[in-house]
């Protein structure tokens, strides 16, 4: 089954942090928006959890900041940094330093923590509101410059993962939320340098701990 094509300014695919800004800020602006993501709910665990000064500073212009506040999250002003020792038994601290650099000008010093989950659905209930959907879970399976139309000179190659709908649409931007994995920079050849999944490994807890551990407040 396909879809005739429809015409938007620009298309995103992703709806992670970076694409429901550009959403939120394009439909805001009165733009038409074609907006998918291919996970058929927004984050329910883990990825990010820190938003930093100048994103809080953004927020606040959005008119958002407020709804971000009323989960009352954590706010982190300085961190620590623990490696294990030469010997392997035991480990020390190898750093302490400000959340937010002493030398940067900003109303809010320090990082703040709220799941991305809560912080997408505030960015979600705003886009609608400005007339746009995130339409989910849909994927990008192709696009093409193929000079048909020049106002609308991109066409994108979409499909529906629960019902295999294919929808073709023209569009005068297409832009790339879907963050490592991305079909978009693969077909255009673009390469992510330095990636290394393994140079750093994380472990999140979420939870309250009773411990005598001193940098833990």
């Amino acid at each position: 089954m396909v879809h005739t094509q429809e015409k938007y300014d620009i298309v995103i695919v992703g709806a992670g942090p970076v694409g429901i800004l550009l959403s939120l800020c394009m439909s805001r602006w009165g733009y038409k928006v074609k907006h998918i993501d291919n996970r058929p709910v927004p984050t329910s665990t883990g990825r990010a959890d820190g938003i930093q000064p100048r994103s809080t500073e953004i927020l606040r212009n959005l008119g958002l900041k407020r709804q971000m506040m009323a989960y009352e999250p954590a706010k982190v002003y300085d961190v620590a940094f623990w490696d294990p020792l030469a010997d392997g038994k035991g480990i020390h601290r190898t750093g302490s330093w400000p959340s937010c650099p002493r030398f940067i000008d900003t109303r809010y010093p320090f990082t703040t923590l709220l799941h991305q989950g809560k912080i997408e659905r505030i960015f979600l209930r705003e886009i609608e509101k400005a007339g746009t959907r995130v339409e989910r879970p849909w994927t990008i399976t192709g696009f093409k410059n193929d000079g048909q139309d020049p106002t609308y000179p991109v066409e994108v190659n979409l499909k529906s993962l629960d019902t295999n709908v294919i929808e073709n649409v023209r569009t005068k931007y297409l832009f790339s939320g879907e963050g490592a994995k991305s079909l978009v920079r693969d077909q255009l050849q673009i390469a992510i340098h330095h990636k290394d999944p393994i140079s750093y490994v994380w472990g999140v807890m979420d939870g309250v701990v009773r411990t005598n551990f001193p940098d833990i407040e």
